[in-house]
């Protein structure tokens, strides 16, 4: 190399500075070390040796040099507690409410994992929020990706879907809290910032273990051939607990990103679920964080349609839960992950690939202007919701119709594929999926760890099975509060497992 300057850049290797240099580079095998030698004359030997030295700093597997071979991974938190009076989202009695949150009783916060490998970017945002809206996750995204030049599809936004937290989404005709989203647009940027500017070499270990959280809220009534709103420990979960585990260079544990597929709405109906908390996740998030002595825990929620917390007591119903119980729900997480951290975890040997598809969900035929009319005069609603806003709803169906409009016959929902290598991949679906679908996705790959989502870049509504559609009960009777103007058809089934067909055949693998 003479003495222009010293071979810090890979970009000497490959006589120049041509741009696709450290793409060559990221792609150097050790094993490509012995084929170099042989090939060069006895002649060179002094120049092949420096090359060669150079080669096997920074292309062995067990090097940290910071090529464009390293996986990168930041990691940022930001708290984003709204002031007291900020209206409030998850339980119906929000919604003629008109003070607000009275007390903060934990922070909620927004979490972000941050991934560079090869010149491929990724975005994971996490949130104590019950849900974002389409329109609330496509502003965010645009923000952020303008801040970051990233696509939404390299960006994944997965709300935990906390019931006692600040006002997101559309769900129930409820008014938007205009200056807490200004404020969460705000501070989402800032947390993606800070996440990328603390990127470092990062290897990723795969786990899976179980979880006792999950209990199904579906109880068949013999008496009234309904299904209740109650606790059915007989009724089917998903019951995965999906992990991955970042390691630095030293070999040290720095962050946790990890699911659960349980409803964090254990404070309900009494003056407590006015007060603002992160619920369950927000506990095992703080108790992970302290096993790992520093912040760097992540919480996704998984397929939670039809589950809430075993850990708050009832036969019949569901009781409102205490803030006791709802630490207790939190440790029962933390404890499950922890132990599961020192197993024989799966070594993830980067690949990202981000693949966004929308789905359309047929709907069953809507009722028509007589049909919403005579809801308006007569708005029947499932034990869990309120008339009041049935027939809010159907004022408002009844209206697009008198006004020459037509309404919709499906429903758009997307599926975001993420791959991080043959070893682990998420599947993220727009919609509170139940368990059943959550099982669909996992069980469609034969090798490696799935986390299958749900509340992911937006919340368009229940996500129930066909079987379930001629069951009724809260998870489908519930279209209108997400301003559907009818159920969803049966066969769903069978659309979201060609979709993720198309996700394994697009790179999804």
């Amino acid at each position: 190399f003479g003495s222009r300057r010293k071979p810090t850049s890979p970009r000497f290797l490959c006589g120049g500075f041509d741009d696709k240099c450290d793409e060559r580079w990221g792609k150097i095998k050790p094993e490509i070390v012995m084929e170099v030698k042989t090939m060069v004359d006895m002649k060179s030997l002094g120049k092949t040796l420096s090359v060669l030295v150079i080669f096997a700093f920074a292309g062995t597997g067990d090097s940290w040099a910071a090529t464009n071979s390293t996986l990168q991974v930041g990691f940022a938190k930001v708290d984003i507690t709204p002031p007291i009076g900020t209206p409030m989202t998850g339980f119906g009695a929000h919604f003629s409410d008109k003070e607000g949150a009275r007390k903060i009783h934990d922070p909620v916060e927004a979490r972000a994992l941050f991934f560079e490998h090869e010149g491929r970017q990724l975005l994971i945002v996490g949130m104590d929020l019950c849900f974002l809206s389409r329109d609330e996750a496509d502003r965010f995204k645009g923000a952020i990706g303008r801040k970051l030049d990233l696509a939404p599809s390299q960006i994944l936004l997965n709300a935990s879907h906390n019931h006692t937290g600040p006002r997101c989404g559309t769900w129930f005709y409820l008014q938007p809290a205009r200056k807490f989203l200004q404020m969460l647009e705000d501070k989402l940027v800032d947390v993606s910032v800070k996440a990328s500017e603390s990127k470092q070499p990062i290897t990723m270990w795969a786990g899976e273990t179980t979880t006792n959280l999950p209990v199904n809220r579906r109880l068949p009534n013999p008496e009234t051939g309904e299904i209740d709103f109650a606790p059915n420990p007989k009724g089917s979960i998903y019951q995965y607990l999906p992990f991955v585990l970042f390691k630095n260079s030293k070999g040290e544990p720095v962050h946790v990103m990890f699911s659960i597929a349980a409803h964090p709405s254990n404070i309900k109906g009494v003056e407590r679920s006015f007060h603002i908390s992160a619920d369950y996740p927000g506990v095992a998030a703080r108790l992970v964080d302290k096993h790992l002595g520093r912040d760097g825990a992540l919480f996704l929620q998984g397929a939670a349609g039809c589950a809430k917390c075993s850990i708050v007591p009832g036969k019949d119903q569901f009781p409102s839960g205490t803030w006791e119980e709802v630490e207790k729900a939190g440790e029962m997480v933390a404890e499950e992950l922890i132990a599961a951290l020192d197993d024989n975890l799966t070594c993830i040997d980067p690949t990202l690939f981000v693949r966004s598809i929308e789905m359309h969900w047929p709907m069953q035929p809507n009722i028509g202007k007589e049909g919403y009319q005579k809801v308006i005069e007569n708005p029947e609603t499932h034990s869990e919701s309120i008339a009041e806003v049935k027939a809010v709803w159907a004022k408002d169906m009844l209206d697009r119709l008198e006004s020459g409009y037509d309404l919709p016959t499906e429903v758009p929902i997307t599926a975001q594929g993420i791959k991080f290598g043959p070893e682990f991949r998420i599947v993220a679906i727009e919609g509170e999926m139940v368990d059943a679908l959550g099982h669909q996705i996992r069980d469609s790959y034969s090798s490696g760890i799935t986390m299958p989502l749900g509340y992911s870049n937006g919340c368009q509504m229940y996500l129930p099975t066909s079987e379930m559609v001629d069951e009724g009960g809260y998870e489908v009777e519930s279209y209108w509060e997400y301003r559907h103007p009818a159920p969803l058809a049966k066969g769903m089934e069978k659309i979201l497992a060609e979709t993720v067909k198309q996700l394994q055949n697009e790179g999804i693998e």
